[in-house]
């Protein structure tokens, strides 16, 4: 493995960066020297703690919960195979020049090999990255009550789509970045209402955002503290991309 690699000076404007407390910000610097050539590494946090932060004082949970907040501001895929934890960079080719004479390719598993037995947590883009994923565990599980989760499978059921007969947000079976980023758009503004995954953020999927625009609207949905409804202006930005995207091709 390298002793160092390159820093992009993006970072310094990266919304999601910039969207984390100033521990994690440094957490994910610290990570990036760390990674094999093919931006991975181990992820368990008592690995973290001896090998990134040997020196802090931080708790094995307080490392947890800073990448889960990277996690969730899709800097890195954080997900679990096996009960062991992985960490990736989503866009480490961008960023990273590496010859391939130089170093090992990476033993450690691939957050997109379909293969594995894969739980992706939140999602993982960064200042550029964009793509994420969640993990339902102790920290943020959002509970709903049964009545609401017969509501979802019900409607679920009642979908032309075969595709949609499982849209439970709590048990939907990721298959893509596209669905990926529904999920992690729809925890980050809209974990209370379980049908808006499939109304608004699969919908979405549906017609075909592109995976980095789920992450996009997020941000910028966050930054305005005014917003009382983000489902609806989540919607709103979805209208205007398509919108564009349509007025592009008739130019």
């Amino acid at each position: 493995m390298a002793k160092a690699r390159m820093l992009h000076k993006k970072i310094s404007t990266s919304l999601q960066v910039n969207d984390l407390p100033l521990p994690a910000k440094l957490l994910f610097t610290w990570l990036i020297p760390h990674a094999d050539a093919e931006g991975k590494l181990k992820g368990e946090p008592v690995f973290i703690k001896a090998m990134i932060v040997p020196m802090t004082n931080w708790s094995l949970k307080l490392i947890k919960k800073y990448l889960e907040q990277m996690s969730h501001v899709g800097l890195i895929y954080y997900w679990q195979r096996e009960n062991e934890w992985f960490i990736e960079f989503p866009k480490w080719e961008a960023y990273q020049t590496i010859r391939k004479n130089r170093e090992e390719p990476s033993s450690l598993p691939s957050f997109n090999n379909k293969n594995g037995n894969q739980m992706p947590t939140n999602p993982q883009p960064d200042g550029n990255q964009m793509a994420a994923q969640y993990n339902i565990n102790e920290t943020n599980t959002i509970q709903i009550n049964k009545s609401e989760d017969n509501k979802v499978e019900t409607f679920a059921k009642n979908s032309s789509n075969e595709e949609d007969y499982s849209i439970n947000p709590h048990r939907f079976d990721i298959r893509n970045k596209g669905q990926q980023g529904a999920l992690d758009a729809w925890k980050a503004l809209e974990s209370d209402k379980p049908m808006t995954f499939y109304t608004t953020y699969l919908a979405a999927y549906h017609k075909g955002l592109p995976a980095t625009y789920f992450y996009q609207f997020v941000s910028e949905i966050k930054q305005d503290a005014s917003i009382e409804n983000p489902g609806a202006v989540f919607n709103s930005k979805v209208d205007n991309y398509f919108a564009n995207q349509k007025k592009k091709k008739s130019e």
